[in-house]
Parts: C-alpha cells; structure tokens; sequence
C-alpha cells in the first residue's frame, strides 16, 4: 500500500483549531514500506516492525517533518514533542511572523537614505491603509496606480519601495516570512527620457511667479532654473555653505554621495541676496518656520502648477536648465557634467542630441560665409 493512501491512526488526537485539520501520526517501517503502527510485521521480509516513523505537517508552511526512531514509545514521546513546538511555532525551526511597520523604516531611512523624503511621500499617498502585506494586495495597489494614470515611472518606485521596507525587516529580522514582491514584475520605463520647458513655458512661469505672494516657493522655483539643482540640493541648502564674494554655492552630500561647489549665474546670486534679506534661519530657503521647507513647498508647487497648466515636474527644471545649456551651441557635454554634478559622462549623453543639433546648425554657417 504507497505511503499516500494510508489512513494513519493518530496516537494524539490533535483539535483544528491547533493545527488546521493538519496530519500527524506515527507509522511503522520496514524494507522501505510504511505501515499503520498498528500493523505487528512486514509484508516482504515477514520480520516484526522494529522502526518507527513520527510524520507532521507544518501548519503554517505546508512542509512536512519526519523523524524515525527505534521504538514505539520514543515515536510518541517524538509525537508530543512535534506537537508542543507546533503550538510555540517552532516546528521546523520556524520563526514567529513578525511585524512590518513603515515608521520604523522610516527612522533607519533618515540616517541612511538621502530620499527618504521621497520614501515617505510615496508610501503615503499610494500604500498606506492599503493592503500591502500580500501579493493580491501590492498587485492591486499597483493596477488601482494605472487605472488612476500614474505613469509605470511612479509605479516602478511604488513597488520598490515596498519590496525595499520588506527586505529591510527581513535582513533586520523584523519579519520571518518570504518577502511577497518576490515575483511581482516592475513595469519598465525609460529613464533617459527628458522633459524641458520651452522658451515661451519658461517665459510664462517667470511672469506669474513675478504675481505670486509665495516668494519662498517662488525663489526655490527660479533657482532651480537658473542652476539645475536638485530640489534636495535647494531645500537643504546652508548659509555657511553660501559664498557670496566668489558667488558660489555647495552641496553637501549630494546624490553621489560627493560635496560638489557650483558656480552662479547672475540671476541666481540676485536670488540669494533677496534670500538674504528674508534670513530667518540657516537654511537658504526655509519655510516660515524657519526648517527645512520640503512637504509645504511640494503642495505649492502642485497648485502652482494646477493653477497654470504646467505639465512637468519639479525635477524637469533641472532638465530645462541643461536642455537649454546643450542647445544653445556654446556649452560642451562635459561642462554640463560638471555643472549637473554627474559622476559619469553617461548620466549626462541624454542632452547629447541636443548638443550634436547645435553643432549641425553651426556648421550651416559657412554657407553664409562662401
């Protein structure tokens, strides 16, 4: 009879509400067969049954763990001891679950992840109150994101940062369990696509921030244009690390982990020294409390955008900024590196076609000359 279509007597009744209705019973063995224990000898050697195998079903993991002894009294003595770490959740060396909790993330995230404002903005407006804890969750949090038309960019770093948070626990041994983001694919997306203002989205953006009563949104929103900084760049900007004799700025550990100094435009000094004047703090460009104006100014930004129909992001300035520096014919990739704060030449090849038009339109210029 195969070990499957057994019927085991259970030497321990075992309740549901234990174990789920789960098997565990004690069989004897001989020759490679398994028996009932109550069966006295073996079908092919015809020799009384001297071993004896204890077999139970993980409840929570579906595996199962066998131990073989030599005698009928160890088997039950086995039985009850299976069964007792079974009710503590040790069987096979199991873990309790543990817990996930985004807060706690969150702490370790601020002393390590220069994101992780980007990291709790995410988490909070497409996962939290969500179910995030299962796979049929993360999917549906991620099919609600493209039916809403969030773009597979956003949907790419939703579904990042929670398999991020998971992995976090897990290395950390918060939580025991296989990380359900395992097997879900991340839509893909180009990251070299760029969009820039033009000429006249610029011009139109000056003009109605020139009306704007928000100057401290307005004076971040004009530096990023005039320098193509990052918006963390801006907002974590310190007056110690303001040179207004040599009219130069520094940013300190910036995404490539590098302290980089940037020259100023004109039109960027004449910000800073209006920002001067409203100092209230050591931020360059605080909010009205004086801290760092990051959340507050990233809900003006959206109304302003709302309010005149700008279709980019803020990070799209800094693309405008070195668009513009490649089209223009008089700047080299390699001084938009520098300017940008690339680690590699690669980052910057996106503005590459820009410059190479530029280079095109200079070349038109002999048929003027001959």
């Amino acid at each position: 009879m195969p070990f499957s279509s057994l019927s085991p007597i259970k030497s321990i009744t075992i309740s549901s509400l234990d174990f789920g209705g789960n098997e565990m019973a004690i069989y004897s063995r001989c020759c490679g067969k398994d028996y009932l224990s109550s069966k006295r000898k073996c079908d092919i050697c015809n020799k009384f049954l001297a071993k004896y195998v204890v077999k139970m079903q993980d409840p929570a993991t579906g595996r199962w763990k066998t131990k073989t002894v030599p005698n009928l009294k160890l088997a039950k003595d086995i039985e009850a001891k299976f069964k007792t770490e079974a009710i503590e959740g040790k069987l096979l060396d199991k873990k309790e679950i543990g817990d996930i909790s985004f807060d706690r993330f969150l702490e370790y995230a601020k002393l390590h992840r220069k994101t992780w404002k980007n990291d709790q903005g995410r988490w909070n407006i497409h996962v939290k109150d969500k179910d995030f804890m299962t796979k049929k969750g993360i999917n549906n949090i991620l099919g609600q994101m493209k039916k809403n038309g969030k773009s597979d960019c956003t949907i790419h770093h939703v579904l990042k940062l929670i398999k991020r948070v998971f992995n976090w626990h897990i290395q950390n041994e918060y939580y025991f369990q296989v990380n359900p983001c395992n097997g879900i694919k991340a839509p893909s997306y180009d990251n070299k696509a760029t969009t820039f203002l033009s000429i006249e989205e610029i011009d139109k953006l000056i003009v109605d921030l020139e009306g704007w009563d928000n100057f401290r949104a307005t004076n971040i929103i004009l530096f990023a244009l005039y320098t193509g900084r990052r918006k963390s760049e801006i907002t974590n900007l310190e007056w110690p690390h303001v040179d207004m004799f040599n009219k130069t700025i520094t940013c300190m550990k910036t995404k490539n982990g590098k302290n980089l100094s940037f020259p100023l435009c004109e039109k960027a000094y004449q910000i800073l020294l209006k920002a001067h004047e409203q100092k209230i703090s050591k931020y360059v460009f605080p909010s009205s409390s004086g801290h760092i104006y990051y959340n507050g100014f990233s809900l003006a930004w959206q109304r302003l955008k709302n309010r005149i129909g700008l279709k980019c992001r803020f990070h799209d300035l800094r693309h405008t900024y070195a668009s513009h520096l490649a089209s223009s014919g008089k700047v080299g990739l390699y001084e938009i590196k520098t300017l940008l704060g690339h680690s590699d030449l690669s980052l910057t090849q996106r503005y590459a076609h820009l410059t190479n038009e530029a280079v095109r339109m200079a070349t038109c210029v002999i048929d003027d000359i001959f």
